[in-house]
């Protein structure tokens, strides 16, 4: 690669596509709080061009269907920082719905062949053109940036290579529309160098290098060859995706973006300055395909990972949870106890019996929320199980009575749900399996739900001729009225995905070991929660629910505002931290504050 050009070293912009193009094929339902963390993580590495969403009609892209919640979540963010956030848009529609989530930036789409246009677009080339004019003229009228894009440069998965006369036709078209830059993307992946430097030549007879971009598919391994190529004619604009993620969701095969880790090992090691953190955008590449379950394609980003893994992290290097391991507690009957740092997990082992609980289980699992709630090394609480169920409920064999509201079984029941509804620490459940009747309470009593796609939940009592009596509040409170009251009278199974569109499941990951991956990883988040604030949402929380504008609710309030910037405390020296541009360390700071206490006999 020539370096030996007008443009300087430092032109080169690099468009992530990760968010949009690199998510649009996962199977699995992406949260919308993953998404915007994806970008959030990929702006902190320095890229400053991500392609956010898409803002096509949900039928055609299922996994983009929250396009305005990703937009309305990171677009004030973005435009404080400066960074760019282009979006997708088919039509006059998206354009409106775009411009209502705040978009200022688009991209507009066509086809350069007959074949690829009838299957993505359900129209001609000249029909996609026009419509992508309308589209254009309205955006650039609301002071939107517009940017095009056409596909198949090379080759059509129905109608074979592509002439270059089409390419130039519709790049030409885009540009005249107002269009201040075309990307062209090679969507199968089948461009070698060779064809590379022909197409762009014609190209460049009649457009400038600074209007087009390279968005090439690495199927056959051929497209950092072809970046190679571009540059040297004056291309300084290229797309990449983050782990490789993505690639056409209407070509059969052509998966695989050009990875942007690879893109930018590629630039920097050639003396072209990216302004891109390697070393973290390696990290992001690898924690996004592990919790996404899919093969990280960055050779580049795979072989950093790997070295970095056998490497000591240098003095006061932030580590991951995922990478950590739990530590066996206890093993009671039934029970296992695990810590991890400040976190601990609980989980049930009763496997062949579907988890469900005993009254000795009850009477175990109350003493332990009540026993972490009030140590104060602990922060965070997982409930999770081993085997194929999460909690079947309780257990109904023979010689228990649970009928008298008066002592034993009920009060076991109550008494532990009341534990943890009372724990003062942050509670997840991590749901790998069905849960049944009470053991689906078990799950949204706590604070969060983390699950894989095997997680379903039935209140199936109804189809045993009883009740969720208990549980019926956190259900109601966690489900909202109307599911809870269908699922409840139906006893039907109600899947992940459904809980997950009324935010009563926060996360869904596609197996066990990704799973373990996104608790670990959420648990680090919560590292920087302090503890203290932490008990004290959760019962504003709890309150607002129970006795909203009540005298408990108002007390609890008071005793907020009057406490929370005290000396010595949690508020205090978070502040203090901010002011100082310093970030804040819980566990230091609770364990001196528990030394002071000491020392002074407190």
């Amino acid at each position: 690669m020539s370096t030996s050009n007008t443009f300087t070293n430092t032109a080169v912009r690099i468009l992530e596509v990760a968010p949009r193009d690199g998510l649009q094929n996962i199977e699995t339902q992406v949260s919308t709080a993953i998404k915007t963390k994806l970008v959030e993580r990929l702006a902190a590495t320095g890229l400053r061009n991500i392609e956010a969403t898409s803002f096509v009609p949900p039928k055609w892209i299922p996994q983009l269907a929250d396009s305005h919640d990703v937009m309305a979540q990171i677009g004030p963010w973005a435009r404080q920082t400066g960074l760019q956030l282009p979006v997708l848009v088919p039509n006059t529609r998206g354009l409106e719905n775009a411009i209502k989530a705040g978009a200022t930036s688009i991209e507009i789409f066509a086809s350069a062949t007959e074949g690829f246009s009838k299957a993505n677009q359900n129209c001609s080339v000249d029909q996609a053109l026009d419509m992508a004019e309308k589209v254009a003229g309205k955006a650039l009228a609301a002071g939107l940036t517009v940017r095009g894009v056409t596909s198949c440069v090379f080759a059509d998965p129905y109608t074979g290579p592509t002439k270059h006369d089409q390419v130039l036709y519709v790049v030409d078209r885009l540009i005249a529309m107002g269009c201040h830059e075309v990307g062209l993307g090679d969507t199968l992946g089948v461009g070698t160098p060779g064809q590379a430097r022909r197409l762009l030549e014609k190209l460049l007879e009649r457009i400038g290098a600074d209007k087009l971009a390279g968005h090439f598919h690495d199927t056959y391994g051929q497209a950092l060859a072809n970046v190679s190529v571009a540059y040297d004619l004056g291309l300084r604009s290229f797309d990449a995706s983050v782990a490789g993620l993505g690639g056409c969701p209407y070509a059969k095969g052509a998966q695989g973006n050009l990875a942007t880790e690879d893109l930018v090992y590629m630039l920097e090691n050639s003396g072209i300055e990216t302004g891109v953190d390697l070393v973290e955008l390696c990290k992001v590449g690898d924690w996004i395909s592990k919790l996404l379950g899919v093969p990280n394609r960055s050779r580049t980003g795979a072989a950093m990972v790997a070295k970095s893994s056998t490497a000591t992290s240098p003095p006061g290097e932030k580590k991951t949870l995922s990478d950590s391991k739990w530590d066996l507690s206890e093993a009671l009957e039934d029970v296992e106890v695990y810590k991890m740092g400040t976190s601990a997990k609980i989980v049930l082992n009763r496997p062949r019996k579907g988890n469900s609980m005993t009254p000795g289980m009850l009477q175990t699992l109350t003493r332990l929320f009540n026993t972490l709630s009030e140590d104060p090394s602990i922060f965070h609480i997982v409930l999770a199980a081993k085997g194929k169920y999460f909690c079947t409920g309780m257990d109904l064999s023979s010689g228990t009575d649970r009928t008298s509201t008066e002592g034993g079984y009920y009060d076991l029941v109550r008494g532990l749900f009341q534990a943890i509804e009372h724990c003062q620490k942050v509670t997840i459940a991590q749901v790998d399996g069905p849960a049944y009747g009470g053991g689906v309470g078990l799950a949204f009593a706590c604070d969060v739900r983390i699950v894989s796609q095997h997680a379903k939940f039935a209140l199936s009592e109804v189809k045993l001729g009883v009740q969720p009596a208990i549980i019926s509040r956190f259900m109601a409170r966690e489900w909202g009225f109307p599911l809870f009251r269908e699922a409840v009278l139906s006893g039907r199974d109600v899947h992940a995905a459904e809980l997950l569109r009324v935010g009563a499941v926060h996360s869904i990951a596609p197996d066990e070991a990704t799973l373990d991956v996104a608790v670990n990883d959420y648990l680090t988040a919560l590292a920087e929660s302090a503890p203290g604030a932490t008990a004290k949402c959760k019962e504003l929380v709890r309150l607002s629910w129970l006795d909203a504008d009540g005298p408990q609710h108002e007390s609890a309030i008071e005793e907020c505002f009057s406490t929370m910037m005290e000396p010595g405390s949690e508020g205090e020296y978070g502040i203090s931290q901010l002011q100082k541009k310093e970030p804040t360390d819980w566990v230091a700071f609770l364990a001196s504050r528990l030394e002071k206490r000491r020392t002074q006999g407190v």
